[in-house]
Formats: structure tokens, sequence, C-alpha cells
């Protein structure tokens, strides 16, 4: 992995006390699924400012990641817990009756396949995110996961070329914004500060099982602000 960015100085834990304390008063407030919506869309909303106005225009343009490139849309993403509740919150809402079933169905589904598979099991399965709907496109892109967030690219065919080499021996570098990387690393590591110290399930999960998790059960939410270990099947 190599690095295209602003070198321009940015103090990464400022901005982590910043993040810490907004998901800290905000997990406190929330009431329920769409309370702990509300929190992340504060935190993650946040992200997304400082990085826009981080990144030169220049710098935006070289990021070559857009609508329908879905081509790393096929690894495991970690997500938090609040991170699930708040995907599922919002495929709750946008969907209707069968179409939320069949969602469902269709992330259950995806869920069981990449249970035990490692990245390259699952790129050679061609095992895609089954939030990504008939254009490609990413289904949940407003509360996307920040694992995904951290992604960027400026050549999407070199981004295919090392979805390949990573199957093989070969090695394949990916250029990425390094700024916009650590930030949302970042933004992941000081909600799970936040978590930690309120004594809520810091356990990071696999994104489809998490999600899966959540819409079969409407009490998940409110047993996480408990302070409950949420616990999932083994198989």
């Amino acid at each position: 992995m190599s690095e295209a960015g602003s070198t321009v100085p940015f103090d990464f834990s400022s901005y982590g006390g910043e993040i810490d304390d907004l998901a800290t008063r905000g997990l406190a407030d929330a009431a329920g699924a769409e309370g702990i919506r509300t929190a992340m869309a504060r935190v993650t909303g946040r992200a997304e400012e400082v990085q826009a106005s981080r990144l030169s225009a220049n710098e935006q343009n070289l990021i070559a990641c857009g609508p329908g490139c879905a081509d790393c849309c096929r690894v495991n993403v970690t997500v938090l817990l609040p991170e699930a509740i708040a995907i599922a919150a919002y495929l709750e809402e946008i969907g209707k009756g069968d179409e939320t079933n069949a969602i469902t169905m269709r992330v259950a589904d995806t869920a069981a396949r990449v249970r035990w598979m490692e990245d390259d099991e699952r790129i050679r399965a061609g095992v895609a995110c089954p939030f990504l709907d008939g254009r490609g496109w990413c289904a949940i892109y407003p509360v996307r996961p920040l694992t995904c967030r951290a992604l960027s690219s400026t050549d999407p065919e070199q981004c295919r070329r090392a979805l390949a080499a990573h199957c093989s021996d070969e090695e394949e570098t990916i250029v990425v914004n390094i700024f916009q990387k650590f930030l949302m690393e970042g933004t992941f590591q000081s909600l799970a500060r936040a978590m930690e110290r309120a004594g809520l399930d810091t356990t990071g999960r696999e994104l489809c099982r998490s999600v899966t998790r959540c819409l079969l059960d409407p009490r998940l939410a409110d047993d996480f602000l408990a302070g409950k270990r949420i616990k999932f099947p083994e198989s």
C-alpha cells in the first residue's frame, strides 16, 4: 500500500478526543436503535466534515472511488455494534415488508457463506457485499462502516490487479489517500474507546453477521445500551 494525500500537519490526538467525547455523549443520550443511528450519524458526519475540509480539490480528484466501483467490496469488513445497529435501522426505514425480508435473507446468506473465509478465499469465491444494488452501488452508503470509509484508491484497475494478486504470491501496490485512511481508522478507534469507557460491548464483528443479528433481534439495541455483552450463535 502506498500513500497519496495531504502533508499539512493534523492533530490526530485532539481529533480523537473530539470523536471520543461526541460518541460518549451520543451513546449516553441514545434511546433504542434510532438513537444509536443518530449518534453514529454525528460521529461519521464529523469525520466526513474534517476529511472534506482537509483534502484539497486536487487530492479529492485523485481519489478514483465512486458509485459503481465496487472492486474492493469483496473483502471482509469489521464493524462495531453501533455501526451494525445503525445500518439495520436504515435498512428497516428504506425497505418495505417483503423487500426488507429479502434484504435480511440476502445478508444472512452472505454471512453464512463468509463465516470462516479469509479475505483471499472470499476474493477467489467472488462473494460480493450483499449491500450492493443492481448497479454495483452501495445501498447503505449514508451509514456505511468506518472501515469502508477508510478505503480509497487512485486507480480502479490497480485495485483489480491488487485483489487478484492477493490470492497469489504476487504483490501489487495500491496508492491510497493516507489522511483519509488514518482519519477513518482513528474515528473507529475513538468510538471503541468511548464504548469501552461506557461499559459497552466493544467486540468487532463481521459486517453481514452483525447486521443480520440486529435485523432479527429488535431488542439488541436496548441490550447493547444496557451494557450487556451481545452473544452471537457459534454456527
